[in-house]
């Protein structure tokens, strides 16, 4: 596919060089966005190609992953193994989200931030949402919230304190809890030191939102 390009990797688990696909950025078509930051396309989604898959070892990562460890090396490569099909061409929405699911795998194994396990986790929501299962969606997004909540306790930084904030709020309220979620959206509109006016827009929105609901309004 002439929309895609090829991206030399190497693999940090079985030291292996292999070949991965990329969307040209030339070729990224937005149709909307949702209130939780999934972003849908026109046409290919540049979000499938995110993952690199090693066809050697099965090792699954982002741009984002640390180094393994020795141990992390060791047991990745006696518990993980090659996904089947070929993950450097164009890959279909089932194919990102098996790719994800190992990467997920993967991350935990090496010991990844909570932050990058949130944003993997929050990825499989999206990915469970466009293939319309509502009941994965909603297991991703527990996951992904509980990720974002030790990013926040444990190593959240300021560049990314408004948006996870945003974030805990929003996934907060598509789970059910309202509570949960004014607290959050509380927090990015009360604390001072949070400057990012688009992110305070939206959860000074989405607040509005849950009031119309509950008093009927919508």
């Amino acid at each position: 596919m002439e929309d895609l390009f090829t991206k030399k990797m190497h693999c940090s688990v079985c030291d292996k060089n292999f070949e991965s696909s990329k969307l040209r950025r030339s070729k990224y078509s937005v149709k909307s966005i949702d209130t939780d930051f999934n972003t849908m396309y026109k046409g290919e989604n540049p979000q499938y190609y995110n993952v690199y898959i090693c066809p050697y070892c099965g090792y699954g990562f982002t741009d984002n992953f640390k180094k393994p460890t020795e141990e992390a090396r060791e047991e990745i490569l006696h518990t993980v193994s090659p996904l089947s099909g070929d993950y450097s061409g164009q890959r279909t929405l089932d194919m990102a989200i098996k790719a994800f699911e190992r990467a997920l795998q993967c991350a935990r194994i090496i010991k990844e931030k909570n932050q990058v396990l949130a944003g993997l986790t929050l990825h499989l929501a999206w990915f469970n949402r466009e293939a319309g299962n509502a009941e994965k969606e909603q297991e991703y997004l527990q996951k992904a919230l509980e990720y974002f909540i030790l990013a926040y306790e444990r190593e959240v930084e300021a560049g990314s304190l408004a948006k996870t904030l945003y974030l805990m709020g929003e996934i907060s309220r598509r789970l059910g809890d309202q509570r949960e979620a004014v607290r959050w959206f509380g927090r990015v509109i009360n604390d001072k030191s949070i400057k990012d006016a688009g992110i305070i827009r939206m959860a000074r929105e989405r607040w509005q939102e849950m009031r119309e609901d509950e008093n009927g309004e919508i």
